[in-house]
């Protein structure tokens, strides 16, 4: 429409999007590739100790779906309730001992991880919570009668076995390396990999101290404050700053913890 000056454009209006239980059989092929790629990725990442973990697990998996019958990729509540029975049944330390309830509630996350990572199995939000509850059953069942499993939790370290341990290590560079490694591995209440994949740059010498950061961690990253300690002999950052000099690091992306001469 014109009234001789100005013109007016017609009104368009888009069609709605395609919602997904419209997608074609081609869209949904594209996609499902999309979401193995995407879990594939995420799987790579993990740390070679986790992928490890998780091939157990599933091993235990199959082993149980071979001998109840059940097929290998139902996974479903009910399975995995199963699942938690027949672990509690097995045998699962070195000397015979029945399963630990941590051991099997790692086997239900492996499982659970692997189905999705590894076959690509769709499973629900939520599935593996009955099989926990069935779990927590059991352990109050189990501690109703004074029973034990596993090696239970394990001994504090503390201030006199650093001593010991620091004592220990011999005046040489690996000595000075353990030394140095221990002390900070206690100050920053690390995992091993969390120290492993440290650079040098990843620690910030401060007026009162380190600053470690630990970038690369199975749980969180997270920069982590060391001060003097009060006790040379046991001091994390006097250990550090002397491995660092015995060691020659000076490259602030090699490694903080690999660099050992035969000395």
């Amino acid at each position: 429409m014109s009234d001789g000056q100005n013109t007016v454009e017609p009104l368009v209006i888009p069609a709605a999007p395609a919602r997904p239980e419209q997608y074609d059989t081609a869209t949904r092929a594209a996609l499902d590739h999309i979401d193995r790629q995407a879990v594939r990725t995420i799987a790579d990442g993990r740390p070679s100790s986790t992928r490890r973990s998780y091939a157990q697990d599933w091993a235990s998996w199959t082993k149980f779906c071979a001998a109840s019958g059940v097929p290998v990729l139902a996974i479903t509540p009910s399975t995995l309730v199963m699942f938690v029975e027949w672990l509690w049944t097995q045998p699962g330390g070195k000397k015979g001992t029945c399963t630990a309830p941590s051991t099997i509630d790692r086997r239900i996350s492996g499982t659970v991880v692997s189905a999705r990572a590894e076959h690509g199995v769709r499973l629900e939000d939520g599935v593996a919570r009955l099989a926990r509850n069935r779990l927590k059953q059991l352990v109050k069942e189990m501690e109703e009668k004074g029973e034990t499993r596993g090696r239970g939790q394990a001994p504090p370290l503390l201030v006199e076995h650093l001593v010991k341990i620091s004592a220990a290590c011999p005046d040489n560079l690996r000595g000075i390396r353990d030394r140095a490694l221990v002390l900070m591995h206690f100050a920053v209440a690390g995992r091993e990999h969390e120290l492993a994949f440290n650079r040098v740059r990843d620690y910030a010498e401060t007026p009162g101290g380190i600053q470690a950061d630990l970038r690369v961690s199975k749980v969180r990253p997270r920069v982590v404050p060391v001060p003097y300690g009060s006790r040379p002999s046991i001091c994390p950052v006097r250990a550090w700053q002397a491995w660092k000099e015995a060691a020659g690091l000076t490259d602030p992306d090699g490694y903080a913890w690999r660099r050992l001469h035969n000395r």
